[in-house]
């Protein structure tokens, strides 16, 4: 049975929250700014 309302949460996007909220750039940065631009790619617009 899949879990339609507990979402799957591996250890690689754990650690990705972890570092990101360590660097205290939640809105803007290096991170931020890969993120946007992989979204924005994914759903085939010009920026995330």
């Amino acid at each position: 049975m899949i879990p339609i309302a507990k979402p799957i949460i591996g250890d690689e996007e754990i650690e990705a929250v972890v570092r990101v909220l360590r660097s205290g750039m939640i809105a803007q940065g290096g991170e931020v700014y890969s993120f946007e631009r992989e979204f924005a790619d994914y759903v085939g617009v010009k920026h995330g």
